[in-house]
């Protein structure tokens, strides 16, 4: 549980300092949905978004691409890695209670076919 904490306050420090950077050497003053979670998005995505917001007015110049590529590796490529453990550990999490409730795997799976649209966590892939 203490992990999963640690890499929250990780997270939510990495992306306060990447929007943080994007307004200052981007003039990015209201980034978009994707931009506001940049831990989401994948390097291209990353750039496509960046771009989107700076408009035809204002094209990235080759350095300003490769500033936004080399950031993306050096800062959210590690971000998104603790994202997945998280991830991973939020799942043993629900299976833990789910064991200490004696759910049954057919209970189980009505609790992820019932689930809100916005649960914290999406259902385990599919074994098998």
């Amino acid at each position: 549980m203490r992990r999963i904490i640690e890499i929250t306050e990780s997270q939510q420090a990495t992306r306060r300092s990447i929007l943080d950077w994007l307004r200052v050497e981007y003039e990015i003053e209201k980034p978009t949905l994707k931009l506001r979670s940049p831990i989401d998005l994948d390097n291209d995505g990353f750039v496509a978004e960046v771009k989107k917001v700076r408009g035809k007015k204002k094209p990235l110049t080759a350095v300003g691409l490769k500033a936004l590529r080399d950031e993306h590796a050096r800062s959210l490529e590690p971000a998104r890695k603790l994202a997945a453990e998280a991830t991973t550990l939020e799942h043993e999490i629900s299976d833990l209670v789910n064991a200490a409730y004696g759910l049954t795997p057919d209970e189980i799976a009505l609790m992820w076919e019932t689930a809100p649209p916005r649960m914290p966590i999406m259902p385990p892939e599919p074994s098998g």
